[in-house]
């Protein structure tokens, strides 16, 4: 096992030799000996930092984005001025979820990127709270927070390489559709076999209804087919997905899987413990939390106690931990309320990226904020995680939460 920081010359051109077409700047990082992830422009910077960078792009008054000028023109405000800390960011108050659904992708994009549309990765989400929202990432962006971050941690943990992968989720227009293919080659792994899942769909369709369940046979179906044909070693699906997926394979084909990537969903503990212990003993466990619109928060190391402890990369994403204790609809005061670390609130995500700045968005989710452990810090993770989240007391009739 090699260690992120200290990889070779030859192991780090091998494992991005199937993406270098794809990502120019992959190429950077084997010159320079670093990682991809390594090499982002805002590793190892601060939050506060990283953050005045990320405002002077889409404040900027002549090629700025389009959404974010009529948002400070609204506020009276002037954005590069006011916003220079994190804790600044309450002077935007909340984001307003409906108007990723609103407006034209093109509004939250700063026009100094527009002029190389070319560049841009979609994404959608699922449907989980209403009708999907749409986020575009610059190649980059995309290569190092959802493909690159993985590969960092997978090789951390000692995730098999060079293994058949299968996956079991959701194709494009969902963003991990279009990452899962450069995940497993950035694992020396072929593109993986796939089995395509429309998210939206099973989401109309009642859990206990015939249609549902002849839609979960057919995608079960077609998975168990290529686990009988083929040698796989690694899966990615969702945690229903892949319960439902275990019990149906055979001893000899669970325990020859080496890895397991949860994802689409939360995982509940003695869920994990379960699929640990019992269904794949000889895999390499790791799960991801997130979602199309801000990027993945890793498991860095697995907790002997159960609890699921996730990480962002860097401060272009930020998770905060805010009190319940006044509600849990969005509001500006609420804002202020960052709970003490070991105590459990309501998540609120900011994304900050060049190319789309998405502050102060309430997740369903509640969790416990955690700090940094000193094994994160070794890798350059320096920002709060969140520990074991959930979907927040009191929203559940407000989520379509099943299957992904």
């Amino acid at each position: 096992m090699i260690h992120p920081e200290i990889r070779t010359e030859s192991n780090n051109t091998a494992i991005n030799s199937g993406l270098s077409t794809m990502y120019e700047h992959t190429g950077t990082a084997q010159r320079s000996g670093r990682t991809a992830l390594q090499n982002a422009e805002w590793f190892g910077m601060s939050a506060d930092e990283w953050m005045r960078r990320v405002i002077s792009i889409h404040f900027d008054p002549d090629m700025g984005s389009l959404y974010w000028l009529r948002k400070e023109k609204e506020l009276g405000i002037n954005a590069k001025k006011d916003i220079s800390s994190l804790e600044d960011l309450q002077i935007l108050g909340p984001m307003e979820e409906e108007d990723l659904r609103r407006y034209p992708i093109e509004y939250f994009i700063p026009k100094v990127h527009l002029e190389s549309k070319e560049r841009f990765i979609l994404g959608e989400t699922a449907g989980t709270t209403g009708l999907p929202k749409v986020t575009a990432y610059l190649k980059k962006e995309f290569f190092v927070t959802f493909v690159e971050w993985f590969r960092y941690i997978a090789e951390y943990r000692g995730f098999p390489t060079g293994a058949n992968w299968l996956w079991v989720g959701p194709g494009g227009p969902h963003i991990i559709g279009k990452a899962v293919g450069p995940v497993a080659q950035s694992m020396g792994s072929m593109d993986p076999f796939s089995i395509d899942m429309d998210p939206r769909w099973v989401k109309k369709l009642k859990p206990d209804s015939l249609g549902y369940k002849r839609y979960l046979n057919h995608i079960l179906e077609q998975a168990l087919d290529i686990v009988k044909r083929q040698r796989i070693e690694v899966i990615y699906s969702t945690p229903p997905l892949l319960l439902r997926l275990a019990e149906e394979m055979n001893f000899a084909q669970r325990m020859q899987i080496r890895g397991i990537h949860y994802g689409g969903v939360a995982i509940e503990q003695e869920q994990l413990k379960r699929f640990r212990s019992e269904l794949f003993p000889y895999a390499v466990h790791i799960a991801g939390y997130g979602n199309t619109l801000f990027g993945l928060c890793m498991e860095i190391e697995g907790s002997l106690n159960g609890d699921l402890d996730y990480y962002p990369p860097g401060p272009r994403m930020v998770l905060q931990i805010v009190s319940t204790k006044n509600g849990i609809h969005p509001d500006r005061n609420r804002l202020a309320h960052t709970v003490d670390y070991g105590e459990k609130g309501q998540v609120v995500c900011h994304r900050l990226d060049e190319s789309f700045f998405i502050p102060n968005m309430f997740e369903r989710d509640e969790a416990i904020r955690i700090a940094p452990t000193k094994n994160a810090q070794s890798l350059g993770v320096y920002q709060d995680g969140v520990r074991n989240p959930s979907l927040l007391n009191g929203l559940e009739a407000n989520a379509k939460v099943g299957v992904y």
